[in-house]
């Protein structure tokens, strides 16, 4: 995006609320990866014009979505979860930045909001298996009546799926809220502090506290079968590894690692993403390690 768009944006509420229902729609034509941008317009409205602004933007742009949504042959509420679900996280998270003017306290607070949101639908809604299992089978034989290949009761994908969707669900709305606020950010910097947000990014950290937490939570999910714990590992391990790549991306502007190697990680990250998840959080987890020990000594 240029510079005059995401001014326009800025300056154009109005204009903003047909941007987010139109980016809000491409997600369900297709285009999975569109997730993050729906957020990412009233955030960036959120933090040149404040919070309220963001919040109509936000509210107009639902209501555009739920008509979608009734036009599809959906039902309105569905419009309105999708959109609260996109919208929101990404909001709450731009306002926050707007007032600490701190990334770093973004990514941690949406980290424990993911936290706080796991044990909420572990505590209120039980076993997450028996809880799913029926919209995993119903999706199973959509796809097949689809044409796709795939028979998730034979593979046993049914219950594994079912039993770690509370953990995808958390630790992929924490992902988008924090990419979309990344792109707001982004946008809001380029104008008129071109570089900022690089900077910034680069010295993401999720703190001591938060730091050990996901050690404990992924040392007992590989000691342990329990859904909750496994759960929250996952939503540390996604956090770490953006630590993961902000610090690549540190050493890219230091100079020690070449532009070429960081695609390589980008791609790798996309084609053999388990293992990359694994390196990238691993050096998060050490590199959050050692640059919060001399914060918490100077605090």
């Amino acid at each position: 995006m240029s510079r005059t768009f995401s001014s326009w944006i800025a300056d154009n509420p109005g204009a903003a609320v047909f941007v987010t229902a139109l980016f809000g729609l491409l997600p369900l034509f297709g285009f999975g990866f569109a997730f993050f941008l729906p957020g990412a317009v009233p955030a960036l409205v959120a933090l040149v014009r404040g919070p309220r602004s963001g919040v109509i933007v936000a509210g107009g742009a639902s209501g555009l979505l739920a008509l979608a949504m009734l036009v599809m042959g959906r039902p309105i509420p569905v419009g309105l979860i999708y959109s609260l679900w996109v919208l929101g996280p990404p909001l709450l998270l731009a306002a926050l930045l707007r007032r600490s003017e701190s990334l770093t306290l973004c990514l941690q607070v949406a980290v424990l909001g993911g936290a706080v949101l796991v044990l909420l639908l572990h505590a209120t809604l039980g076993d997450p298996e028996r809880f799913w299992a029926p919209f995993v089978r119903d999706l199973a034989q959509e796809m097949e009546r689809r044409g796709l290949p795939l028979d998730l009761a034979e593979d046993g994908l049914v219950e594994t799926l079912a039993r770690t969707l509370w953990g995808w669900v958390t630790m992929l709305t924490v992902l988008l809220a924090m990419c979309a606020l990344f792109l707001a950010r982004w946008w809001q910097c380029r104008p008129v502090m071109p570089g900022r947000f690089g900077a910034e990014f680069r010295q993401l950290r999720i703190g001591i506290a938060l730091g050990v937490a996901s050690a404990v939570a992924v040392a007992a999910s590989l000691l342990s079968d329990r859904p909750l714990i496994d759960d929250l590992a996952r939503l540390f391990l996604g956090a770490l590894t953006i630590v993961g790549l902000a610090a690549a991306h540190r050493l890219k502007a230091e100079g020690r690692l070449h532009s070429a190697m960081l695609w390589a990680v980008y791609a790798l990250l996309l084609l053999a993403a388990p293992l990359m998840v694994a390196v990238l959080a691993g050096w998060g987890f050490v590199d959050n390690w050692m640059r919060s020990r001399p914060a918490a000594q100077n605090a």
